[in-house]
């Protein structure tokens, strides 16, 4: 902020900084595969997780050997690293968000105070020359001071919000994919041996009739020698590891297709069972891509958001934005899905929910994937008053109705 004075007016000018963009938001195109920077960390150290998870866990699973949450709290503190990665590049766009808010809460204020002919505007600690307006390096204060950067992720206190904000949700997906460890087999036995079957003569079974094996990796398993439902699971289940139960299913169904279709043409059973395992491990990757993709973009999303709304309550709290004010929600330009088309533009309260087909929140995103934001909306009742003598027991300062003051 530069300060002139003259005739005993101030005037407060915006300097801008030389960043190359205008801070609106980068919306993605719907199609596009592409991960930026920050949504490639989540997505390697997602793999990685998934990766790092041991063949033999569903063996223990399967043959009883270790009951599921045994083998969930080894699993959660095997996958320690990948977690602390993963929280690493989730705190990285609660940054990256609560900075955009900064800026964007400045320009709205800037908006307001214009409209109310103030001679005040409000800038960043890096936009000014002359007088700085400093905060604490947290990326909730809203003046966005200098940010430490993702390096410096270790030297945070561990109650910074921003820092357990990202470990919360760093747990949350590795914990999801542990649950689905367990999920899957349960799937794949279900499906396999415990379908119950009425025939026309009344009698009902469970299980799947030898006329329905045939064609299925059960059939070959049981050419080759004698099999149990823990051998067709413990066949079938390390290709599904990391993917939702319904995806694990389509892994399941397709390894059985892939099989039939060989059987059909008179590959033997060994060769058959062995190519069956390429096929699904081809299969459960590109769906684990695909996992690990969606929670990349999703988890950003979440924290890009998160950043933003810490900021804006930060700067509600301080006063800086009136008694009303609130917040807006913004989609993309273009392609907007029929969840989000309803809830553009839509204006609550700062600490308000806002409610969407399928579910409410505080604020976006609606659903995995989902490319939407939100944006400050102040409303000042009048402009705040010049006081001071310019002394050091009384500076120059504008203050707000809502007794905030900024020292100029």
């Amino acid at each position: 902020m530069k300060l002139k004075q003259s005739n005993n007016a101030v005037t407060v000018k915006l300097v801008q900084k030389k960043r190359g963009d205008n801070h609106e938001p980068k919306f993605r195109p719907v199609e596009s595969d592409e991960l930026d920077k920050t949504e490639r960390r989540i997505y390697k150290a997602t793999l990685d997780a998934i990766e790092a998870i041991p063949v033999d866990t569903y063996r223990r699973l399967i043959r009883n050997l270790m009951d599921f949450e045994t083998v969930q709290d080894d699993l959660i503190g095997l996958l320690q690293p990948e977690t602390e990665a993963i929280a690493k590049a989730i705190f990285e766009g609660y940054v990256i968000g609560a900075r955009d808010m900064a800026f964007r809460l400045r320009e709205a204020v800037n908006a307001e105070l214009k409209r109310l002919q103030s001679d005040l505007r409000l800038v960043g600690a890096n936009e000014i020359s002359k007088v700085t307006i400093r905060g604490m390096y947290e990326p909730e204060v809203w003046t966005s001071p200098e940010i430490p950067p993702l390096s410096l992720f270790d030297q945070q206190p561990d109650d910074m919000a921003g820092k357990v904000y990202a470990r919360f949700r760093a747990s949350e997906i590795i914990s999801s994919v542990t649950d689905d460890v367990q999920a899957n087999i349960g799937v794949i036995i279900e499906e396999a041996f415990t379908a119950q079957q009425t025939f026309a003569t009344g009698r009902t079974v469970t299980g799947l009739t030898p006329e329905q094996t045939a064609k299925r990796i059960y059939g070959l398993l049981q050419n080759i020698g004698p099999v149990s439902p823990g051998d067709y699971a413990e066949f079938v289940a390390p290709y599904t590891n990391g993917l939702f139960p319904k995806w694990a299913k389509a892994v399941e169904n397709s390894m059985n297709q892939y099989a039939n279709s060989l059987k059909d043409k008179g590959v033997g059973d060994e060769t058959a069972l062995d190519r069956t395992k390429k096929h699904g491990e081809r299969y459960g990757n590109k769906l684990r891509r695909s996992r690990a993709r969606m929670i990349a973009r999703t988890e950003i999303a979440f924290a890009q958001n998160r950043g933003m709304l810490d900021t804006l309550i930060k700067a509600n709290s301080d006063g800086v934005l009136g008694a009303t004010a609130q917040k807006q929600w913004l989609t993309g330009p273009t392609d907007v899905c029929d969840v989000c088309v309803p809830m553009g533009g839509k204006k609550v309260g700062v600490r308000e929910n806002f409610n969407w087909r399928g579910g409410s929140g505080p604020n976006p995103p609606a659903h995995p994937n989902c490319r939407c934001f939100i944006l400050p909306v102040p409303k000042l009742s009048q402009p705040p008053n010049y006081m001071g003598t310019g002394t050091d027991a009384d500076p120059f300062r504008f203050m707000f109705d809502s007794g905030f003051s900024i020292n100029v």
